[in-house]
């Protein structure tokens, strides 16, 4: 696949909101020239990949990586660097920018498993409702359902509403890409209780 084409179906990947964060980092990435903002506002997701081939030729593919981290879809990252650098990367080891350890790509495609679940459960506390219907889309009469079915147990509820989601996800619902949602800004969860899901061996 050629490089253009990798980031436009990365592009395609974003939700729209994902895809507005994206346009906002895109500037402040790269060296100068410089993608302006005003060409960026309105611009759609094959225009957005055009300004990047045609301002970065080479790096174009390594730029929507580092944008990609910021928003943050680390599930898409993996795979953009992947295709880039080749599975070894470039520097030959596992880990990203930050020293965290990036997953293998046959990770990527690992289910997330109730222990992890029931581990992330136990640091959702009284939010649980919130992440529920805010960033995992469920609806508030199946967690008031799960509310019922689980009286006085926060951590119980919590874990249900996980399973839910992993049902619906289907062959998503890996640790990374909930991890990734998870991650977004707002969601009301400190950064160390995604820990569990960073261990894709299973918990």
């Amino acid at each position: 696949m050629a490089m253009g084409e990798q980031v436009l179906h990365f592009l395609e990947d974003l939700r729209e909101k994902e895809f507005e964060k994206f346009k906002f980092y895109l500037p402040h990435e790269g060296t100068a020239p410089h993608i302006r903002r005003g060409k960026l506002d309105g611009a759609s997701r094959i225009q957005v990949a055009e300004l990047l081939m045609q301002t970065y030729p080479q790096e174009a593919l390594d730029i929507t990586n580092q944008v990609l981290h910021k928003i943050p879809r680390l599930d898409l990252v993996q795979g953009g660097q992947l295709q880039a650098g080749g599975e070894t990367g470039n520097s030959g080891n596992n880990a990203d920018r930050t020293g965290a350890r990036k997953p293998q790509a046959h990770e990527r495609k690992i289910l997330v498993s109730e222990q992890q679940l029931m581990k992330l459960a136990g640091n959702m506390g009284k939010t649980w409702r919130q992440i529920g219907i805010e960033f995992l889309g469920l609806e508030n009469h199946f967690l008031e359902q799960i509310e019922e079915n689980n009286p006085g147990n926060t951590k119980l509820r919590a874990f249900h509403m996980l399973l839910e989601w992993k049902k619906r996800a289907k062959q998503d619902a890996t640790a990374i890409h909930l991890c990734s949602i998870l991650s977004q800004d707002g969601v009301p969860l400190q950064p160390e209780a995604l820990d569990c899901l960073r261990d894709t061996g299973g918990a």
